[in-house]
């Protein structure tokens, strides 16, 4: 190559750089035809282990529907990382990290609590990257978000009042009030006490309580000793576990109203403390819609029977359909781009549909949507909050969940 020296190489070199680059390997994972990953946290393990199975199997039958319909985007098919969180705030950060870093994920899904939920709030802001969750902590949603943080629940005050509105429908006039130190409890046990002391009855006790204590005797002769006509205890399993057998052996016949998480854990609480101290306890949680047809065809696609209630499962299949939804309306899988496009798909105006499959095909031929979820209608606030959810409340009676009502905040 005659007359070319190193100084004309390095001056071609320096002018080639300066050229457009098609296709970098950067964006080689975002190509068409390449699978759109997205990370999933699910307690297996924790105070939570109950609900990661099920919510696990929604996420994995949810993308094999839509990846049998042909994917997104022209073809492109979804690919899930699946891993458990632990219930566990460090767990979980370190999971969205690894998610956003390792699998290049523009969505992550799952977050099943509070602790999950918060320390993955400012990963997902500062990456730009969707975080749905099932956490009900209101703090998750406040702030600026930058439109990618969104709530697949009822937020927490919202529990509070529903659970405060039935306890007013009592003859209760004397109420105690215990509740673990935990960013989701606070605003519920805040809700309720509210309630009752406008309506000119009385907290005779408000106990915070911290979790995984070797005891809770002292916690539960305060409140249960300061003689109320119903204890409201709002937790978690393992320490409502612990304070049921407390008042049992100190001997308290007072009603006790819980939260389902913690009073049922798919049938856990009954078999740690028995019938007989689980007998009469009212308890609460958020549930989805059962006679919804969204809810219908889940069940369907679960393969379960026409009366099982999943409590968190239908989340997890809202949150993969909404992520496909926005993605296939924006034509992009950068997440500054399709999480513009989630209330437009969800809230309306359009045509309604609680079918993925058909939602999607009605997106592609450019129709409008108001698309209906499994766990709820999949409204939002500009913020993030879910609408339109409901909460159910049971009673344990013989050892069985007995169903009482589906009411809204």
């Amino acid at each position: 190559m005659k007359g070319f020296n190193r100084r004309k190489m390095l001056k071609a070199l320096g002018a080639g750089a300066a050229l457009p680059v098609v296709a970098p390997f950067l964006n080689l994972a975002h190509a068409q035809g390449s699978s759109v990953p997205i990370g999933v946290a699910l307690p297996f393990t924790g105070n939570a282990a109950a609900y990661g199975p099920d919510m696990a199997e929604a996420a994995k039958r949810t993308v094999k529907k839509i990846n049998d319909a042909g994917g997104i985007l022209g073809g492109r098919k979804l690919e899930l990382f699946i891993e458990d969180s632990e219930s566990s705030a460090a767990v979980a950060a370190n999971l969205s990290q690894k998610f956003i870093n390792v699998n290049k994920t523009p969505a992550m899904v799952g977050y099943w609590g509070t602790p999950e939920g918060m320390s993955s709030r400012p990963i997902a802001i500062q990456n730009k990257t969707v975080l749905m969750v099932s956490s009900a902590a209101n703090a998750i949603t406040e702030g600026d978000t930058q439109g990618y943080v969104w709530r697949f629940q009822m937020k927490a005050t919202d529990w509070g009042v529903v659970i405060g509105r039935a306890a007013l429908r009592t003859n209760q006039k004397k109420i105690g009030v215990m509740g673990l130190q935990n960013a989701f409890v606070l605003p519920i046990m805040k809700s309720v006490e509210e309630q009752i002391t406008k309506a000119g009855r009385t907290v005779t006790a408000s106990l915070i309580y911290n979790p995984e204590q070797p005891s809770y005797r002292a916690e539960v002769e305060r409140v249960f000793g300061s003689k109320p006509d119903a204890v409201y205890c709002f937790g978690l399993l393992p320490d409502f576990v612990s304070i049921m057998k407390e008042v049992y052996r100190g001997g308290f016949d007072i009603p006790v109203t819980a939260l389902s998480i913690a009073a049922d854990a798919e049938g856990k609480f009954v078999q740690a403390v028995g019938a007989q101290v689980a007998e009469g306890i009212h308890h609460f949680q958020p549930m989805p819609d059962v006679s919804a047809p969204g809810y219908k065809k889940f069940l369907k696609m679960m393969g379960a029977p026409d009366d099982r209630l999943f409590l968190f499962a239908p989340n997890t299949y809202d949150q993969i359909a909404v992520c496909a939804l926005a993605m296939e309306k924006a034509k992009s899988t950068v997440a500054a781009e399709w999480s513009k496009q989630i209330i437009p798909v969800s809230n309306g105006p359009g045509e309604y549909v609680d079918d993925i499959v058909e939602a999607l095909n009605m997106v592609r031929s450019g129709k409008a949507i108001n698309f209906a979820g499994a766990g709820s209608i999949c409204d939002f606030t500009p913020n993030g909050d879910q609408l339109g959810r409901g909460m159910g409340q049971w009673v344990i009676k013989g050892g069985k969940n007995v169903f009482i009502e589906y009411a809204k905040p």
